[in-house]
C-alpha cells in the first residue's frame, strides 16, 4: 500500500475529519499506518503545544509516535506557513519534513500526510504545498466542501495537480453547511469537469464530533474504494 497526501480545496474543508477517518479504518483492519500533519497553525486549546488537529490523528490512528515527527511546526497562530513563520521569527528547514517523512514510512506501512490550508498554501518564498506533495512523490486525495463557489475552488486545485504531475485519486466531499450546493449536484458537476470519480459524499451532521463524522463516513466507502486495494 501506497502512502497519500489527503489536501484540500480551502482551509475548514475537513481535511483532519477525512484523514482521521481513513487512519481509524486503516487501523481497524490492523493496517500498520502512520499520520504526518507537516505544517499546523491555529490556537493552542490545550495550551500544551500540541495542535487540535494533530491531537486527532494521532488518536484515530493509534500511533506513538513523537509528536514533533508526526508534526515537525506548529504555529500558534491562525495563518500560513510563511507568514506564520515570519511573525513568530521561525526558520522553517525543509530538510526536517522530508527526514520525519522517511522516518515514519519506515516505522509503518504507510503515511496519511495531511496538508495545511489549499493546494498554494505558501510554505516559504516561492515554495507552495504542492511542491511539497511533489517533493514527498505522492498521490493527492483532494478534500472539497459544499459551499458556493467550491467548483471554482476545486478546479484550480485539479488543474494545479495536473500541472505539477501529482496523481489525483480523486475527491472527497463534506457537506460542512446547510447551504451551497447538493451533493448529488457538486459531485455530478466535479465528476463531468475533471473525469475523476468523487470517492464519496459525507452529509452535514447537525451534532458535529469527529465520532458522529467517523460514524458517517464508514457507511459511504470502502478502502479499496479509496485506493487501499489490499485492505
Amino acid at each position: 500500500m501506497k502512502s497519500i497526501f489527503i489536501t484540500g480545496t480551502d482551509t475548514d474543508v475537513g481535511k483532519t475529519c477525512v484523514t482521521a477517518s481513513i487512519a481509524r479504518l486503516l487501523n481497524e483492519k490492523n493496517v500498520d499506518v502512520g499520520v504526518m500533519k507537516p505544517f499546523a497553525s491555529g490556537v493552542d486549546t490545550n495550551s500544551d503545544g500540541i495542535s487540535d488537529d494533530v491531537r486527532v490523528l494521532m488518536e484515530y490512528s493509534g500511533v506513538s509516535d513523537a509528536v514533533d515527527l508526526v508534526n515537525p511546526y506548529f504555529f500558534d497562530i491562525p495563518s500560513s506557513p510563511f507568514d506564520a513563520s515570519r511573525q513568530l521569527n521561525v526558520e522553517i528547514d525543509l530538510s526536517k519534513i522530508y527526514d520525519s517523512f522517511k522516518e515514519l514510512s519506515e516505522k509503518h506501512d504507510l503515511v496519511l500526510v495531511e496538508g495545511i490550508g489549499g493546494i498554494l498554501t505558501p510554505i516559504l518564498n516561492n515554495f507552495f504545498l504542492v511542491d511539497l506533495i511533489r517533493k514527498l512523490n505522492l498521490d493527492a486525495l483532494i478534500v472539497a466542501n459544499s459551499k458556493t463557489g467550491t467548483v471554482n475552488h476545486t478546479l484550480l486545485t485539479y488543474d494545479t495537480c495536473n500541472r505539477m504531475e501529482i496523481p489525483i485519486n480523486g475527491f472527497i466531499i463534506n457537506q460542512i453547511t446547510n447551504d451551497g450546493y447538493s451533493l448529488d449536484n457538486l459531485s455530478n458537476q466535479i465528476k463531468q469537469l475533471t473525469s475523476k470519480q468523487v470517492l464519496t459524499t459525507v452529509p452535514y451532521i447537525d451534532s458535529f464530533s469527529y465520532e458522529n463524522y467517523f460514524n458517517e463516513f464508514k457507511k459511504s466507502v470502502t478502502l479499496s474504494e479509496l485506493g487501499f486495494e489490499n485492505s
